[in-house]
């Protein structure tokens, strides 16, 4: 059997994952063209992993409708081809003021992680995935599979990306997304993204107006910021109040006062939407603490919506919306974008990541019931549905067998409330390489990835290809 020294690797791994990092890969559909479907971002990231591909001699690649890539090695005439599938766009940067270094400037510093928005998510994984297969094809290693490197555009929105590619390119059985951290996930939940909208007024005559409250942009992040705008609100009272409210639920906040109006921010913890448990959702401790004030009308409703009802409540339980089964678990929920515009339209987004036992418009039905000031919800027709795997599936076996094998231990295993493109194949799973003792920093301030990671990454990678590759 062939032996891989990794090592070799290293050097051209970072150098390539460093210029990956410093696209500024974000989707801008104002920017959007034929040659650049989300912007010219991801396309540029996409071109330059189809450069480093023909430098390095891939014969099979190529492109599908500039949306998404792909690198084959293996038998050209294989009918169960295994996918592994990545992509290379990342999610926007709201938080700038939170970064310590430029988030499209790659810095490695004394912890020996190299920070830059996309190094955990996942572009990190992206490199470490293509010198995997680099690796093997340069080691002139047998494949009974072939062994299909799909490289996606759209994964932090609407996946169009891999819908053209699988109508063009044929679906896939069996595969992995390498996205996140090492844990096998034989279910992933569904996502459900509902858009509520109500009329943003205050009655005429109320002493405290709410002028405007924004948090989010993102409907896959739970937001660390909020900021609102009132006026009728006493600020030496006020003051002292939101410093005790700040320091009772540590998180950070600032007033300012301007004429007649004040405004309030707060800095919450933003964290994955797949993980809301592990953050706090600047908005809902924000509309939390104005509650105690005389608001009215739909100024009043939207703040007790998101600052009673909807907060500390990351799986939906006391809203009533969370529902769970056994095999998925518990339904989870996040308030990903605020907007309150006095006099406008409204907009609150949810986004839910499900269990079997959720309907969405059983959901629908019950929010409208629940909160009848809202005008309308619309449902987001990108929403995917849950996919189930199960630990017995033989796709599973391969890949926690091929891990043990590397590292000696058996792979956590479960079910996860994010959405890999490993469950495009109907045998798919996401089983990322970042270590699970690892805390994520995906969608945060300061994402950064373990240089430390990358020997084991690389042999994950190759073993887990090599497994499936042998022997499905």
């Amino acid at each position: 059997m062939v032996t891989i020294n990794v090592a070799t690797y290293h050097d051209a791994w970072l150098n390539d994952l460093t210029e990956l990092l410093k696209i500024p890969s974000v989707r801008e559909d104002a920017l959007a063209s034929t040659e650049a479907p989300y912007g010219p971002g991801p396309k540029a990231a996409l071109d330059f992993m189809m450069s480093i591909a023909k430098r390095d001699g891939f014969e099979k690649i190529g492109t599908v409708g500039n949306r998404a890539g792909y690198i084959y090695i293996g038998p050209e005439d294989d009918p169960e081809p295994i996918g592994v599938i990545v992509h290379v766009d990342v999610v926007p940067v709201n938080d700038i003021d939170q970064w310590q270094t430029d988030p499209f400037t790659p810095v490695i510093k004394a912890d020996n992680h190299i920070y830059a928005r996309g190094a955990d998510d996942m572009k990190s994984a992206v490199m470490l995935t293509y010198y995997a297969i680099k690796a093997i094809q340069d080691a002139h290693l047998p494949l009974k599979h072939q062994i299909r490197f799909i490289i996606g555009t759209d994964e932090e929105s609407e996946w169009a990306d891999m819908h053209q590619y699988f109508a063009e390119e044929g679906a896939l059985q069996y595969g992995f997304s390498p996205d996140g951290a090492a844990d096998l996930s034989y279910g992933e939940k569904g996502i459900s993204q509902l858009d509520l909208y109500f009329d943003a007024t205050n009655p005429e005559n109320t002493t405290i107006q709410l002028i405007n409250f924004k948090s989010g942009s993102a409907t896959n992040v739970l937001p660390g910021f909020a900021e609102a705008t009132f006026s009728g609100i006493p600020t030496n009272s006020l003051q002292e109040s939101f410093e005790q409210y700040c320091q009772t639920e540590n998180i950070t906040g600032e007033l300012k006062q301007k004429g007649n109006q004040t405004t309030l921010t707060v800095q919450g913890v933003a964290t994955h939407a797949a993980r809301p448990e592990t953050g706090k959702n600047a908005a809902t401790y924000l509309a939390n603490f104005l509650t105690q004030y005389d608001f009215e009308g739909n100024a009043a409703n939207f703040l007790q919506f998101i600052g009673q009802k909807l907060h500390k409540d990351p799986y939906g339980e006391q809203s009533g919306y969370g529902k769970a089964e056994p095999k998925l678990g518990k339904t989870s929920q996040n308030i990903g974008i605020t907007d309150f515009i006095v006099n406008k339209t409204g907009h609150i987004n949810l986004n839910f990541r499900h269990s079997l036992a959720f309907d969405e418009a059983d959901t629908v039905s019950q929010i409208l019931s629940d909160e009848p000031w809202l005008t309308k919800i619309i449902r987001d027709p990108a929403g995917v549905v849950p996919h189930y795997v199960g630990k017995d599936n033989q796709l599973v076996k391969l890949l926690a067998d091929a891990y043990e094998s590397v590292t000696g231990k058996v792979p956590d295993q479960g079910v996860n409330g994010g959405a890999s493109f490993g469950r495009l194949m109907s045998s798919g799973v996401g089983f990322g390489v970042i270590p699970t003792d690892e805390p994520s920093t995906a969608h945060v301030a300061n994402e950064s990835f373990n240089l430390s990671n990358y020997e084991s990454g690389m042999k994950l990678l190759i073993a887990e290809i090599l497994a499936l590759s042998d022997n499905l």
